[in-house]
């Protein structure tokens, strides 16, 4: 339900639980990590199609902005997915990401104290095409290293750089990343000499994890799709950030305990 309010895919609440459903099975950390952001990944996909469609039947989504974002980071996904699979794991880039996770949640809950314009329509023109594509190509890989479907780097690029009124924000960078999951995903599934975390390995995903989440993906994001369009933008700041600051601590405690 998180993934479709808040745009962000679904994929950090799921890593921090794989991360616990694999620490008995005995094998490295850095198999523990790939086979967890893989099936988090997997799942992702599902719910950020689900919450696609539900925005797209509401004319929620501003479709350009979701193209030049994610486009770039279809390439950069899988690339990365590939490259992982064949190294080892970087605990470092968790306390990263959960510092940047930090940060926009800070500035997100300074937007939510300031006085609230009404969102403009249509939508401002944004900063630059070239950059919200950059930053796509940042985001596809950041969503493929650590498994969380890569809205968590849409959601404030849509919103700084694309400018876009805070309303469109979820929707449209959930439609971004339902692409990005997809080319990812499908990096992870094809990849050869998974380690063994379970009898239904398919590549690196784990579909026994996978097909499960993934059901309860389906039956909550359209509640998800529901809240986030009788939210006011305050409202949506304050989940963003509140969302934000929960997932950082999880990461971080999660690196710190490595």
């Amino acid at each position: 339900m998180i993934s479709a309010v808040a745009g962000i895919g679904g994929g950090v609440l799921m890593v921090p639980f794989l991360y616990l459903v694999y620490a008995p099975t005995g094998a490295s950390v850095s198999a523990q990590t790939l086979v967890a952001h893989a099936t988090s990944l997997g799942v992702a996909f599902v719910a950020a199609s689900v919450g696609t469609w539900r925005y797209a039947a509401a004319r929620a989504i501003l479709w350009l902005p979701a193209l030049v974002y994610s486009l770039p980071g279809i390439a950069s996904a899988f690339l990365t997915a590939r490259i992982l699979t064949r190294a080892g794991g970087a605990h470092w880039v968790r306390a990263a990401f959960g510092l940047f996770l930090l940060a926009s949640a800070w500035d997100l809950a300074r937007r939510a104290r300031s006085p609230q314009q009404p969102d403009p329509d249509p939508p401002q023109a944004p900063h630059s095409w070239a950059w919200l594509g950059g930053i796509g190509l940042l985001g596809g890989a950041m969503s493929a290293l650590l498994g969380i479907g890569g809205g968590l780097i849409a959601v404030p690029a849509l919103l700084y750089v694309g400018r876009l009124p805070v309303r469109a924000v979820a929707p449209t960078a959930l439609a971004g990343v339902c692409l990005t999951t997809l080319s990812g995903g499908l990096a992870y599934l094809t990849a050869a000499a998974a380690p063994p975390l379970s009898p239904w390995m398919a590549g690196f995903v784990d579909l026994r994890m996978a097909l499960a989440l993934a059901a309860g993906a389906v039956v909550t994001v359209p509640l998800g799709v529901r809240v986030n369009r009788r939210s006011s933008s305050v409202t949506l700041y304050h989940l963003f950030a509140f969302t934000f600051a929960i997932l950082a601590g999880a990461i971080l405690w999660s690196w710190v305990r490595r």
